[in-house]
């Protein structure tokens, strides 16, 4: 810091508190257990179709699916400091055990759902017009720090066994931090009409399929914690 008002990056670059508030990007993808899943994030806008795998039928996107305010970019007078990544998981569909009891009622995600997108899965995230991710890391490694905690009860043979899969304990402490902030976009006195930042994030299969033995329709929901500057 060089000052209360100033925040000094790992690269040298100095940020204006004042210009900055705390609102996290976000985009949604959508994927049948059965089909080969290689989505885009941050690739469209409210009113644009979600991005999903074939066997998804297709939708527009709300306000909840994601606050992109251009596809695939910030624009010219807009930046992203992201300093975290977590994520929340719905499943679009019920699972049952083999008795016929449902264990992970629509939309929590069975934890054993859960553990087999991590084995398999891949989160990567481009910046600029750079071929290769500046970011990219095995699902695994994003810790959850949103979601409902579940509660199960067992009243017999017609009971409900709640099995909710959660990436760690539900607390903002869980996020996966990164040692150094990714600025995206921000030209400053730079900025000019047309002068966006491209960036764009991928989930998809290290295998080039559909997930091994997923049993439920998913919903995922991706966070970029950041610092967003105001535009001007």
């Amino acid at each position: 810091m060089s000052s209360m008002n100033r925040i000094r990056l790992a690269d040298g670059r100095e940020v204006a508190a004042a210009e900055w508030y705390d609102q996290p990007r976000f985009s949604t993808c959508e994927f049948a257990a059965a089909d080969p899943v290689n989505l885009a994030l941050f690739n469209y806008v409210p009113g644009m179709p979600v991005s999903k795998t074939a066997s998804i039928a297709q939708r527009n996107a709300t306000d909840a699916d994601t606050n992109q305010v251009k596809r695939r970019a910030v624009n010219q007078d807009e930046a992203l400091i992201v300093f975290a990544i977590t994520y929340e998981t719905f499943a679009l569909d019920a699972e049952a055990d083999g008795s016929g009891d449902v264990i992970a009622p629509m939309p929590a995600l069975s934890g054993t759902d859960l553990r087999r997108l991590q084995y398999q899965a891949i989160f990567e995230l481009t910046v600029g017009g750079l071929k290769k991710p500046q970011y990219e890391v095995p699902f695994a490694w994003l810790c959850q720090s949103i979601g409902t905690k579940a509660w199960s009860s067992d009243a017999g043979a017609t009971s409900t066994h709640i099995d909710y899969g959660t990436a760690g304990d539900l607390t903002a402490e869980n996020q996966e931090l990164l040692e150094l902030p990714i600025y995206i976009g921000g030209f400053g006195r730079s900025a000019r009409p047309g002068n966006s930042m491209p960036f764009k994030g991928r989930f998809y299969n290290a295998d080039n399929g559909a997930f091994t033995g997923l049993r439920q329709n998913v919903r995922l929901r991706l966070y970029l914690m950041s610092l967003t500057k105001r535009p001007s």
